[in-house]
């Protein structure tokens, strides 16, 4: 098992930051050289984005820039033959990592992927959960949980993501963590909880400013909407949260799912 690191070459500061929180963790890493979207050619790019009628891209640059990063790290795990930890280099990570990381002994057989991260937003799980040590238990992702800041990936998942990853008009972590995708009902995911790892943006308090540069598509191409558009948005939108909402409740006894917030603490032990 081997953790990986995704790191642009012009963030020094925050490979000193993560190389120092693994250190204190005990945990031995891997650097992955990010691969920077701004760099890249228009041929590159429009070789991994499709793009629309105007001819601008689909994803942005630096959407094109995370993808050809993680495709890096499933390349050696494929390599390699063994699960991967994948992480971006904005990440807290708890104490009790030091354990649940340096072994992956506990990894479900079925399992292709393991969300190690929150957003501390409510995504919907399976109601089953499998013990993981003694304050841990894992649980079927059944909704999306967007993000790819950490992640563990098998072999087996690896192959299939190289395989089925190329030109894309989705983000990454839409691909890999979102039922819309026809890749996640291929994929046996996963979610920790608690959760072993938060991205700095989505701490409530003790930000580090870690903000990410990777600007996603729909920010620089918002769609202009008719009222009765938005309208029409806002109430599919609404119906689809209150089918969630009652299919996960905890009051709801036939569900096999349940709508949960995964917590993170930076002092769990």
């Amino acid at each position: 098992m081997t953790i990986y690191v995704i790191n642009l070459d012009r963030a020094l500061d925050r490979m000193a930051r993560m190389q120092a929180l693994l250190t204190e963790r005990g945990l031995a890493f891997e650097r992955i050289e990010a691969v920077d979207g701004k760099t890249l050619s228009p041929e590159t790019l429009q070789t991994w984005s499709p793009s629309h009628a105007d001819g601008s891209l689909v994803l942005s640059v630096g959407e094109v820039g995370c993808l050809l990063s993680h495709r890096q790290v499933w390349q050696k795990v494929v390599e390699k033959g063994e699960p991967g930890v994948v992480l971006e280099d904005d990440l807290h990570v708890a104490p009790a990592s030091s354990a649940l990381l340096r072994s992956l002994d506990w990894l479900p057989a079925d399992a292709d992927l393991v969300k190690l991260e929150t957003t501390g937003k409510t995504i919907v799980v399976s109601r089953a959960k499998q013990p993981v040590a003694s304050a841990f238990c894992l649980m079927r992702l059944v909704g999306a949980h967007l993000g790819t800041g950490a992640y563990i990936v098998t072999p087996k998942a690896a192959k299939m993501l190289l395989a089925a990853v190329s030109s894309s008009n989705q983000a990454i972590d839409h691909l890999m963590f979102d039922p819309a995708s026809p890749l996640f009902s291929r994929l046996a995911t996963y979610q920790i909880s608690p959760a072993l790892c938060i991205q700095d943006q989505f701490l409530k308090t003790g930000r580090e400013g870690l903000d990410g540069d990777i600007v996603r598509s729909w920010a620089i191409r918002k769609p202009r909407l008719k009222p009765v558009q938005k309208l029409k948005r806002e109430l599919l939108r609404l119906v689809a949260q209150a089918g969630v909402a009652i299919a996960g409740s905890r009051l709801n006894p036939l569900s096999t799912v349940r709508n949960v917030r995964i917590a993170f603490s930076p002092t769990q032990p």
